[in-house]
């Protein structure tokens, strides 16, 4: 059975992915093709369980982070997205490295509220 997953930059941090892909561009770079790695197992597998990532991991809220793999000496980034399961769709949140990880998960958290809201109406 195909999934039809899709991904909506509605509530993305655009500004943020700018500016720290500017800063780190590899980091940034690796992360999204990582996004793309989720991506296209969430269409092909049955259920989450079956993703075995190492850079794919729940940090709570129906947050979840993707790390970047294959850069070296980088700066421990994290994208963070949003996983909604009855419309099967991807929201970007944010993106950031390690020392303002509570800060972005606290923004996180604050979006996906509002998106929640959002489908709700």
């Amino acid at each position: 059975m195909a999934n039809n997953w899709k991904i909506n930059n509605e509530h993305a941090d655009l500004n943020r992915f700018k500016a720290y892909g500017k800063k780190h561009p590899r980091e940034t770079e690796a992360c999204f093709t990582n996004l793309a790695k989720v991506f296209t197992a969430l269409n092909e597998l049955e259920n989450l369980a079956q993703i075995k990532f190492g850079f794919f991991r729940a940090e709570g809220h129906g947050i979840w982070r993707i790390g970047q793999t294959g850069v070296p000496h980088a700066a421990e980034t994290r994208l963070y997205v949003y996983l909604f399961f009855q419309g099967e769709t991807i929201y970007p949140l944010t993106i950031g490295d390690k020392k303002q990880q509570s800060d972005d998960l606290r923004r996180c958290a604050e979006i996906v509220k509002t998106i929640k809201r959002n489908l709700q109406q």
